[in-house]
């Protein structure tokens, strides 16, 4: 089962409002609100992050116009941190197409608290072509992730 199949389950099961979208190829966050026409505050840029001495991998969620700030991941998880250098490995999903949904490719998730200034949160799905839309509300009811302040 593809990434993108395991969250359309994971949204069916857990009875979520959403829509998708199939469309050109998004790399960058830019991108992908260009062709979703939403704001990039409204993006659900997901990125995987590595324990400097641990090498334990994390999920952390931040609105896509937004940069991470490894200090205060370090405060929460108790280890410098910085960004996985193969997210594909980790996730099996390549660089920009990973889910804010750490529960469908086996990773804790943290979601930045900013992330709820949107009523509807947009998110590649497992594919640089496949984009999911919705209510944030639904996210968190699905995902639960923890709420966290990781963004500058």
């Amino acid at each position: 089962m593809t990434v993108y199949e395991k969250i359309i389950e994971l949204l069916n099961k857990n009875e979520a409002t959403y829509a998708t979208e199939h469309h050109e190829a998004t790399i960058t966050s830019e991108d992908a609100s260009r062709v979703r026409g939403v704001s990039m505050h409204a993006g659900a840029k997901a990125l995987v992050i590595r324990g400097k001495k641990t090498g334990t991998h994390w999920l952390f969620v931040i609105p896509a116009d937004l940069r991470f700030d490894a200090k205060k991941a370090k405060a929460l998880v108790g280890e410098a941190v910085s960004f996985a250098t193969d997210p594909e490995t980790v996730t099996g999903c390549v660089r920009g197409s990973v889910p804010p949904l750490g529960s469908v490719i086996g990773l804790k998730t943290y979601c930045d608290a900013r992330l709820a200034e949107n009523e509807t949160i947009h998110f590649n799905a497992g594919s640089l072509t496949d984009s999911v839309s919705m209510p944030y509300a639904d996210y968190l009811r699905t995902e639960n992730p923890e709420i966290v302040d990781i963004s500058e």
